[in-house]
């Protein structure tokens, strides 16, 4: 085989983001002295870990966390005055916290709670994902739904959609009582919670908001959704602690087995890493990749 030859197969197989894709882990560093932490996003602009702990679920005493890249607690209550913090998202310098019924902005630089925007109609705000336009989808568990806060580019076509403000997106039991939730191309793919049975790996087709099961079978109570390149997502299973590599064509191997509560997961791509909030634990555990 000529150089020329190889260098674009190993090209290829990179972009493709297979190699990316283990299927085996090592349980590595347990840290602890959270309260009941249950979503873990990576700042690449301050190099941290952000961490949401639900605390023990009444008003005002959640809190988020900050963890140094190597996984050190710099801050254990950042932002406090929260009520059952879970989904977050990074956007520029803002950090947006699904707060159960309302979506609180938090200013990154200034560390302080910009403003609190209630979610009309919402039981229980989970995951929350942005797209490549600029629109911000949120997971409701608690009525099977998705709202939608519409970026500047506006491009779903929603008359009553205003750029700031939050609407129903998408009300279904189709949706399975939807957690996880991530935006890639136009599409949202969702990990279900399930109602009287085990839920799905989803896809939502951004403009019809057509719904396709891509799991062959339920696979558990689902809760973080993480890509891995293009073709395939680490989900995690609450009930079990099992952690799943799922295919956009339906495959699924099971990577790890945790415990019981494991969370909205993050992938770490530069370590190849998995980090878990484990909720019932107060603890956040890495996992090596191989």
């Amino acid at each position: 085989m000529n150089t020329q030859l190889k260098l674009f197969l190993i090209t290829l197989f990179l972009s493709s983001g297979i190699y990316a894709q283990s299927t085996e882990a090592s349980l590595i560093k347990k840290l602890e002295g959270f309260s009941h932490p249950e979503s873990v996003v990576f700042d690449v602009n301050t190099n941290e870990f952000y961490i949401s702990n639900m605390a023990d679920r009444k008003d005002g005493d959640g809190f988020i966390s900050r963890v140094s890249a190597v996984g050190e607690i710099i801050d254990l209550k950042w932002i406090t005055g929260l009520r059952d913090p879970k989904g977050l998202l990074v956007k520029e310098d803002t950090l947006y916290v699904t707060n159960n019924t309302e979506l609180v902005e938090i200013s990154i630089p200034n560390e302080s709670i910009l403003r609190r925007i209630p979610v009309e109609g919402a039981k229980s705000l989970n995951d929350i994902t942005v797209d490549e336009t600029g629109n911000i989808f949120i997971s409701d568990s608690g009525k099977s739904a998705i709202y939608l806060m519409p970026g500047k580019a506006l491009d779903l076509v929603i008359p009553e959609a205003k750029e700031g403000e939050i609407i129903e997106y998408l009300n279904s039991k189709r949706l399975e009582y939807v957690n996880g939730l991530f935006a890639q191309d136009k599409y949202l793919y969702a990990a279900a919670w399930g109602e009287n049975e085990n839920g799905n790996f989803l896809k939502i087709d951004i403009d019809t908001r057509e719904i396709t099961k891509i799991s062959k079978n339920g696979i558990g109570n689902l809760d973080g959704i993480q890509p891995v390149g293009q073709e395939a997502f680490y989900l995690s299973d609450w009930a079990s602690g099992k952690i799943y590599l799922a295919g956009k064509n339906g495959d699924l191997t099971e990577v790890l087995t945790s415990e019981k509560s494991a969370g909205d997961i993050f992938f770490d791509t530069n370590e190849n890493q998995l980090i878990l909030p484990m909720n019932h634990q107060n603890a956040v555990w890495w996992y090596q990749l191989k």
